[in-house]
């Protein structure tokens, strides 16, 4: 439901957890060459037409080769992802953490579970992310740099920095956009509890028409789109 703001071009800065958005909405897609700019500023005018966003801030982390099903492919093909769209987008900001990956033994996945038996496995994990999402957004809005905050995620780990950033600053409309597919998942309860307004999902029509060029004139060179992809 589209809701009413007397105010003309609300200044709204795009927040995307690069990780939570892959694995609710990419993966397996063909739709991974995803323009972040097009996708936002659909998606926020359909809730406010007034919504002007001034900048995206992208939160991501370099894979893992080793962890990747294509290897050092994968590597490139988001490599080549990612200066396409500082090309394509002038106003988006790429804020990286990192991997970790480690070996760790858990239990296999039985009901009842086996305590006696524990498997070795490679143990993935992306740092700091959340941490680099919740001090930009509190940040932001503590300078005064937006009217709108909106976030791209379903990761309860950053309600604090929604109820933050509306309790101290009551002025600024927060928005969460659940980057999820199907019915089986819901979008959090306690994210939506702390924003103005929530949007449910993301469409496959909305993911079709949100496409980057199938190649991308970068400074140093032409990046095409990976044919993976």
């Amino acid at each position: 439901m589209v809701q009413s703001y007397c105010r003309c071009n609300i200044k709204t800065i795009v927040y995307i957890d690069g990780f939570n958005l892959y694995y609710g909405s990419l993966q397996g897609t063909a739709y991974r060459w995803l323009d972040m700019f097009a996708l936002a500023k659909r998606l926020c005018t359909e809730q406010n037409p007034k919504s002007e966003i001034i900048a995206i801030k992208y939160f991501t982390a370099d894979i893992k080769a080793k962890l990747s099903t294509r290897g050092d492919a994968s590597w490139a093909a988001q490599q080549d992802y990612l200066q396409a769209l500082k090309k394509h987008i002038p106003c988006i900001q790429i804020i990286k953490g990192s991997y970790a990956i480690s070996k760790a033994k858990y239990h296999a996945y039985t009901d009842p579970i086996d305590f006696d038996t524990k498997h070795t496995v490679w143990r993935a994990e992306e740092k700091q992310t959340d941490v680099n999402i919740a001090i930009h957004m509190v940040i932001d809005a503590i300078d005064d740099k937006c009217e709108q905050a909106v976030l791209f995620s379903n990761d309860t780990d950053l309600v604090l920095a929604l109820q933050t950033v509306r309790e101290r600053k009551p002025n600024i409309i927060v928005g969460t956009i659940a980057p999820i597919r199907g019915e089986e998942r819901q979008a959090s309860v306690e994210l939506s509890k702390h924003s103005h307004w929530t949007r449910h999902g993301i469409r496959v029509d909305e993911l079709t028409s949100s496409q980057l060029p199938n190649t991308v004139l970068t400074r140093k060179r032409l990046v095409t789109k990976p044919d993976h992809w």
